[in-house]
């Protein structure tokens, strides 16, 4: 342990010695940054630079500007300082007034160093600025060679002189074409020789294996492992694709890379054929990614395990299609890489372009014919499944894009058609991997966050949050992890336009020079803001729940003043990561101002009660006339308080039902506190009693009953008064004190049983209600219907 201290603080040491050693001369990253830019426009002006060249350049542009800016806003409040020491001296005395030579000593030295420091504040918004119009030229002739490459014309495949030019340079293709392969021959031959026989039959058997029985062995395996060992849910299908996805790009990528090891294996291919088997080893992995993200998307082996909501007809005819278009784009991107090696000549150029966009443009009309053939109404009357928006439009894109290409094939603009069926293709792909992804971010958080997921139970222990809340924050990382993907793809997708992730950035810079109201605009900082008050509100939920569970019990604090201690550290908690957002965003103290100004006028006209009803709930938790655990009377509503809220207090009545009543009624309204003061609760029985009844064996019977039961409190003793004597009855008042009120119930309720039950042991009777009596003297008056009933003026007479 003592050795790996003294390496740790060594290791300590070290970085602190590199940091002090780093230079943080102002002046010389000035020069640095000027020289770079410099470099880029001298690189930019050679004639023979190539797109991706353009493209480097760019993104070193986007480098010197984000350093240009920050130098320019690490040197501010150097100046900022120099301006306040130089007005603090003020200015120089004119006239015949004289100052201290000490003083104008300083003076000279302040305006020196404001001088100093505002020169470089100023040379670094230069730099920035020529890096931003250099970015501006580099992007305007990316845009204008992207322009000239696809409105290039030909002569139509239609034409005589199409295939003119083509016989007429065979000859000439032919000898490089024969050079190349002898050049070829003779490298393979060196392989058999001795010293390299053994290492390249050893490499490509290797190779070949990696490429077939362990990419299947691997995937069965994989398969089974996200079977048995992952728990259920849609995590195990994504997880399966991704893992499909990455061993078809890996195994056949790697297998290839072996091959091409044990053919190079002492450095015997020449230049021109080393160049050209490493750029068919980087064609074969990405061709391998396109198979294999195709393969593992359709899934027709195992329907149950697919992603896209594709029928098994779909999935079937669609089976072969992303392995043809790999295997077309891995062929013709080869052979342009071998026109450009043996520089073969335009005609050559021309038809290697027209093939590759004619079997591109071919294989995209294949699956969009069978796509529409796959989504039609079945013969029993069933509609298709309706498509997502995106896809509808996505397949109306391609169909656009795909009749172009062929009316340029058609017309001569070969550039222009295969462009646009390598823009299909590279689309198709970017959208298929970026769902993928995302299928897989949202499954993943699904599976760790989600209230209903297997993982749920762990999560839940880990973070000590509500499953609501983690439910919430999965489905929230999930969307930033898909805004991010999106963005991601759709730079991907421009790269393919001219653009690119820097435009994306140069975007950026523009948005950050916006102002609103003297408000800068800036997303880093706005997306800053937004993850630390996230961040914070965490942090203070996690400090909450510390204190409520660890702390505040091992206190002597009761349980309503610690629900109230943790309420208000939220409150004031929210409040102080809220005013470090604002800051963090740039909101000064005048921009806060004007906030409060509005949120005024906004509380003077609809946001009374809210603020009422919100200084109230701090009143409540300041001077606690009412605490969580209180049993209060407030209007109709009668039960215990559960909750003090911001806004309104929850009350729990009897029958388990919630009251939730604004906070301003507990201030503005007479409010019983049943557990306030004194928390006993008083237990009363009055008992009527005949009047001939033994009023001290009653009272002694009652007496005995209330000191027998266990609930009843010895202070203040229980007692049994004689109310009242009228002239029917005596009443007899029991009276005892139980621990709490919400007790009196039970308690009287046992106190009935046994009272009533003691009286009857004694023989002792309660007063029953009077009966009353009715006797018959013999006259009997005869009632309405009987024979001797007197006849009513109104009766009918009888018949």
């Amino acid at each position: 342990m003592r050795l790996l201290r003294i390496f740790f603080g060594l290791v300590l040491l070290a970085f602190i010695g590199t940091a002090f050693a780093q230079d943080d001369d102002p002046n010389k990253k000035l020069d640095d940054l000027r020289n770079q830019v410099t470099q880029i426009k001298t690189s930019a002006k050679a004639p023979d630079i190539t797109d991706s060249q353009i493209d480097d350049l760019r993104n070193k542009v986007t480098d010197v500007q984000t350093q240009a800016q920050k130098l320019s806003v690490s040197l501010q409040p150097n100046r900022d300082a120099a301006k306040a020491r130089l007005d603090q001296l003020g200015p120089a005395p004119t006239g015949a007034t004289k100052e201290a030579p000490e003083l104008a000593a300083q003076r000279k030295d302040a305006q020196k160093a404001f001088d100093s420091a505002d020169g470089q504040v100023k040379q670094a918004d230069a730099i920035a600025l020529d890096s931003t119009q250099l970015f501006s030229q580099l992007s305007d002739l990316r845009r204008t060679r992207f322009q000239e490459t696809i409105s290039k014309r030909t002569n139509s495949p239609f034409s005589k002189a199409f295939w003119t030019d083509i016989t007429q340079a065979l000859p000439r293709d032919s000898a490089s074409v024969s050079t190349l392969a002898t050049d070829v021959r003779n490298d393979l031959a060196l392989d058999f020789q001795a010293g390299n026989r053994l290492p390249f039959f050893i490499c490509s058997i290797l190779g070949i294996l990696l490429i077939t029985v362990v990419r299947w062995y691997l995937e069965r395996r994989v398969f089974r492992l996200t079977t048995d060992r992952m728990p259920a849910g849609r995590l195990r299908r994504s997880a399966m694709a991704l893992a499909i996805t990455f061993l078809s790009t890996f195994t056949t990528g790697l297998g290839a890379q072996l091959i091409y090891q044990g053919i190079n294996w002492n450095g015997t291919l020449t230049d021109d054929v080393d160049e050209l088997a490493k750029t068919l080893v980087r064609l074969i992995f990405f061709g391998a990614f396109m198979a294999g993200l195709g393969r593992s998307l359709l899934s027709p082996k195992r329907p149950s395990w697919r992603l896209p909501a594709l029928s098994d007809e779909t999935a079937d005819r669609l089976r072969r299609i992303p392995f043809y278009i790999a295997t077309a784009a891995v062929i013709f991107e080869f052979l342009k890489q071998v026109n450009r090696t043996m520089g073969a000549s335009l005609s050559a150029t021309v038809i290697t372009s027209f093939l590759h966009a004619a079997v591109l443009s071919a294989l995209i009309t294949l699956t969009l014919v069978r796509l529409s053939r796959t989504h039609r109404i079945a013969a029993d009357g069933t509609p298709a499944t309706p498509r997502p928006v995106w896809a509808s439009v996505m397949i109306a894109a391609a169909t656009l894009c795909v009749v172009a290409s062929w009316i340029g094939l058609m017309t001569g603009y070969t550039a222009f058609a295969l462009f646009m069926s390598r823009q299909i293709i590279w689309t198709t792909i970017v959208v298929g991997a970026a769902y993928l992804a995302m299928r897989v971010a949202d499954d993943l958080f699904e599976t760790l966050l989600s209230e209903k997921g297997p993982m749920s139970a762990r999560a839940q222990a880990a973070f000590g949050m509500d499953p609501k809340l983690l439910d919430q924050a999965g489905v929230l990382l999930a969307g930033v992890a898909r805004l991010a993907l999106f963005l991601f793809g759709v730079s991907a997708v421009m790269t393919g336009f001219g653009a690119g992730a820097s435009d994306i950035v140069a975007l950026g810079a523009k948005v950050e020079g916006l102002n609103v109201y003297g408000l800068a605009i800036q997303p880093g900082r706005i997306l800053g803001a937004i993850g630390i008050f996230f961040l914070g509100l965490l942090a203070i939920r996690v400090l909450k729940n510390w204190m409520a569970e660890k702390w505040l019990p091992r206190t002597s604090l009761d349980a309503g003043m610690r629900s109230s201690l943790t309420t208000l550290l939220g409150y004031a908690g929210g409040v102080l990561v809220f005013a470090l957002a604002l800051f963090i965003m740039g909101l000064s103290v005048q921009n806060i101002a004007w906030v409060a100004s509005a949120l005024s006028v906004g509380i003077g006209f609809g946001l009374q009660a809210i603020v009422q009803n919100f200084i109230s709930g701090l009143i409540l938790l300041a001077e606690r006339p009412v605490k969580v655990g209180d049993w209060v009377v407030l209007d109709d509503a009668e039960g215990d308080i559960r909750r003090i809220n911001v806004r309104a207090t929850e009350i729990q009545m009897g029958d388990r039902s919630t009251v939730i009543v604004p906070n301003s009624s507990f201030i503005t309204k007479p409010v019983r506190n049943m557990t306030l003061a004194n928390p006993q609760g008083r237990v009363q029985i009055k008992l009527p009693m005949p009047l001939d009844t033994d009023a001290a064996a009653a009272r002694t019977l009652m007496l005995d009953a209330l000191k027998s039961h266990p609930a009843v409190q010895a202070t203040p003793a229980p007692g049994v008064q004689l109310d009242s004597v009228d002239r029917t009855a005596m009443m007899f008042v029991a009276t005892a004190y139980v621990g709490s009120p919400r007790d009196v119930g039970n308690v009287r309720s046992d106190l009935l049983f046994d009272v009533l039950a003691r009286l009857r042991s004694a023989n002792i009777p309660l007063l029953r209600p009077q009966d009353l009596v009715l006797r018959s003297t013999g006259n009997d008056i005869p009632g309405p219907n009987a024979a001797n009933a007197p006849v009513s003026a109104n009766d009918a007479p009888p018949a």
